[in-house]
């Protein structure tokens, strides 16, 4: 089946990505949604180099209003290239999953097209797929941090089988996800996994800070504004 996948360039939709091309789909395209100047929680130019690495375009949708223009971009993907599913990274059952099968359901639907959602979390337990991730090779970094549950020295860290065991303790002291699928804690870049063909190295970057508020709540994230990234050979 010809595919696109909704990219953030994150540990999730890089293990669906894994996933899906495992079971002998061709994922066609990378789409990602900028929702904000800066787009502090995922970096464009991390993605650009995910998509070169990978061999997989990359479209960019700026969104005005949300469902008519992921819609209209699934739209003309279906009718001018032919593809026939849309695939998320969503952990099934977890954090706005149930949200976001409904509101894709309802598009995927309307154009003849299949929702696919490969992570699938049986035990319930969000840890358990990011030990998927962490065994199938994905490398994520944690390039933006909410500071109200995390200290400093997590930004920029790698998640690897010593530090996950340590982000779940904090994890569960702090009373949040421990993949962040409720989108409170933490947000993640791959730098490498098994279908890249190189890897990624940061260059530059600057710490920056960004209040996010909405009527309920508020969260103070510090990011990596990167200015600089390479593709080198792998080690």
């Amino acid at each position: 089946m010809k595919l696109v996948i909704h990219w953030s360039g994150g540990k999730e939709c890089c293990l669906a990505l894994h996933k899906m091309i495992k079971q002998g789909h061709e994922v066609a395209y990378l789409l990602s949604y900028i929702y904000t100047e800066p787009y502090i929680f995922h970096s464009v130019p991390l993605m650009e180099l995910q998509s070169k690495t990978l061999g997989i375009p990359h479209v960019k949708v700026k969104i005005k209003r949300a469902y008519e223009d992921i819609l209209a971009t699934l739209a003309r993907l279906n009718k001018e290239e032919g593809v026939e599913g849309f695939v998320t990274g969503d952990i099934v059952g977890a954090g706005c999953a149930q949200v976001h099968q409904t509101y894709y359901d309802a598009m995927c639907e309307q154009l003849g097209m299949k929702l696919i959602m490969p992570n699938e979390n049986p035990s319930r337990n969000t840890y358990d797929v990011l030990a998927e991730e962490i065994a199938a090779g994905i490398r994520p970094l944690m390039n933006c941090i909410n500071l109200d549950h995390f200290g400093e020295e997590w930004l920029g860290r790698v998640l690897d089988e010593s530090a996950i065991k340590e982000l779940k303790a904090l994890a569960d002291k702090q009373g949040i996800d421990v993949c962040s699928e409720d989108g409170r804690g933490f947000h993640t870049m791959v730098l490498d996994a098994p279908l890249f063909r190189e890897r990624i190295e940061i260059g530059k970057f600057k710490k920056k800070k960004f209040k996010e508020k909405a009527k309920h709540w508020k969260r103070n994230w510090l990011y990596m504004d990167i200015k600089e990234a390479f593709l080198k050979p792998k080690k």
